[in-house]
This record gives structure tokens, C-alpha cells and sequence, in this order.
């Protein structure tokens, strides 16, 4: 069992704390830090995770300016911000740890409650018995990597903790939530972790790379203001946070290319949370050698544009558009 460091500070302070994970082959020591912020109050325990994935690193502007625009010395309680909690992806900025040994690519959202064998899982165990079972609530970061962009907020939809996991997702204030059995969506992932030790969980699915600064910053703003809401919705801040209206979406299509080549979108990323009818083309795929279509993807029927690509070279399978639909509506 890995020693506990306190995950407060003193009150009214802030200090960063670090986990060691294990040493490698050349003396260079694995851990994951965790900016600790500690309110004149008492009050939650809120953790913001990000980096589960390397190549997800769009959050990490969103984590500096909540702290930087934080105040210890007018917080209720403790906010546990975890900028890389996946050190050895991000070393390699790809979605996969590359574990070296046998093991080879392990994904950290699908390892955590189950492998203790590799580099991946035992940061995975980590992050769990140090900071995850030490949390109330907690919101976990996974916004687009370069190409792709996100605009949904995920929460737990039938574990028992699935009315609180809902309050938390509606007060993030984006306009569209998506529910899923955590269990059975996300098996051994943070959200499956922070379920099995009771902490109210969401997953934030907004924003991504390599859309210019309007874009992005405006994906960012977003972000903070949910975390915000989310922190004035625990009572931690005294800010305002009206209620605004969301839809509870489902997934209707997820348009994924099924060859390689130059992904080349018609809609641009403005089109993002909007709407799409049946038949629209909403981009091509280009054959980087003989520059002919190979694919063409069109609104297999009507829905919201949860998910769209930037024009970008992707692999088999990479993400491409994703069209979502009110929860519950006929095809």
C-alpha cells in the first residue's frame, strides 16, 4: 500500500504535492502532482483530473486558469487539480502509455481497477488510493486530442450515485449531457473508480486541438465557467450560477473512417452543438496518394453535431463526426 500525504494544506494556502509512482531504468523518478488549494472553511473535497490520455492536452490551459483565478483565502473546502495524471503518456504526448516491458500500449481508462502489472496500472493505483477515494466529487477531463473537438458533458446515469452525477453535469451548464452506465461505458476507468468509492463523478468532453485561438479560448472559457458553476453549485465559492437549459442526448451515429487518408470536413468547428438534417455531406476522406475520395460521410438522419474533425490525416478508425440525438427519440 502506498503511503498517504495529506491531500490538505493549511488553510488559505496552496501547495503542489507529489505521489511517487516508481523509479525507472535511469534514476528518473515517476509520480503524479496534484495542486492542492485549501479553503478558510470546510467544505468538499472537488478534484479536476486531465491527462488520463497524453495526447489530451487542450485541458491543461483550462486547469491553470481555475487556479490562477482561485483564491484560497475565499474557498470553502479543498480543489485538487491533477494537470498529468498520466506522466508516461504524456512524455510520449500519445493516447497509450507504452509500458516497455510485454505488456505493450495500455490504456489508462481501461486499466485502473484491474492492472497492477504495468507502469500504466500502477499510476493508475495511484491516483486512485491517493487522491481519487480522498475526493467528494470529481471531474475528469477528456477533451479532443489534435483534430477533433468535443461539446458534451458525460455523468453516470445508473449507478447509485446517478442523481448526484446528473446535478453536477447540469450545473457544468454546457447545453447537452450525456447519461451511460458508467460500469458498462467506462469499465476500470476514473469514473468507474470514483463510483466504487462513492465520489460523485462527470466527465468533461469539451473543447480540443488545432482550431485556432478564437476557437479554442472560447473552449476554454467554457471550461473555466463550468468548473466555476460546478464549485458554486457545491457551495465551495459565492458566485452565482443560475440554472441554464440542457438536453439529455444519446449517441445516434459515430462516423469513424474506415481507411486511412486526409480527412477533410465541409462544416468547420463553428458548426459544433448545432444541427444537422438527414443526407447533409459533412466531409470527405482523401487518398493522400492518388488524392481521389475514398469515403464520404453524410448525416445518416437528423441530430446535433456533438463531435466534429478539423481536415487532418487520421488512421483506421480515428474519431470523425459524432451526431447525437435527444435521449430517447426514434431514429
Amino acid at each position: 500500500m502506498t503511503s498517504r500525504v495529506p491531500l490538505r494544506t493549511r488553510a488559505g494556502e496552496r501547495q503542489i504535492l507529489r505521489f511517487p509512482v516508481l523509479t525507472d531504468l535511469d534514476g528518473s523518478e515517476l509520480a503524479i502532482h496534484a495542486h492542492v488549494l485549501t479553503g478558510t472553511a470546510d467544505g468538499p473535497t472537488l478534484t479536476l483530473i486531465s491527462g488520463v490520455h497524453g495526447n489530451e492536452w487542450f485541458s491543461h490551459a483550462v486547469l491553470r486558469a481555475v487556479l490562477a483565478g482561485t483564491d484560497p483565502a475565499t474557498l470553502r473546502g479543498t480543489l485538487v487539480v491533477v494537470p498529468a495524471a498520466n506522466p508516461y503518456a504524456l512524455r510520449t504526448v500519445t493516447r497509450y502509455s507504452n509500458d516497455i516491458q510485454q505488456v505493450g500500449f495500455v490504456n489508462m481508462n481501461k486499466a485502473i481497477l484491474r492492472d497492477t502489472e504495468s507502469i500504466t496500472g500502477r499510476t493508475g493505483q495511484v491516483l486512485v488510493e491517493q487522491i481519487v477515494d480522498r475526493s467528494t466529487h470529481l471531474l475528469d477531463f477528456h477533451p479532443g486530442p489534435w483534430g477533433t473537438t468535443w461539446g458534451v458533458v458525460l455523468y453516470d446515469a445508473t449507478g447509485p450515485l446517478s442523481a448526484a452525477s446528473r446535478e453536477l453535469a447540469v450545473a457544468f451548464g454546457m447545453p447537452y449531457i450525456q447519461g451511460e452506465d458508467a460500469a458498462v461505458a467506462f469499465p476500470n476507468s476514473v469514473f468507474d473508480a470514483a463510483s466504487a468509492a462513492g465520489v460523485s463523478a462527470i466527465g468533461i468532453e469539451v473543447g480540443g486541438l488545432g482550431f485556432g485561438s478564437r476557437s479554442e479560448n472560447d473552449w476554454i472559457a467554457r471550461n473555466v465557467d463550468g468548473v466555476r458553476r460546478v464549485m458554486a453549485h457545491l457551495g465551495m465559492l459565492d458566485e452565482p450560477a443560475p440554472p441554464r437549459p440542457v438536453t439529455d442526448v444519446e449517441v445516434a451515429w459515430d462516423l469513424r473512417p474506415g481507411h486511412g487518408g486526409m480527412l477533410v470536413p465541409e462544416i468547420t468547428e463553428d458548426r459544433l452543438l448545432t444541427a444537422t438534417t438527414g443526407g447533409e455531406l459533412l466531409g470527405r476522406l482523401i487518398s493522400p496518394v492518388d488524392l481521389t475520395v475514398i469515403e464520404e460521410y453524410r448525416s445518416p438522419g437528423d441530430g446535433i453535431l456533438l463531435s466534429v474533425p478539423r481536415s487532418h490525416p487520421v488512421h483506421p478508425y480515428n474519431f470523425g463526426f459524432v451526431i447525437g440525438r435527444p435521449r430517447g427519440s426514434a431514429a
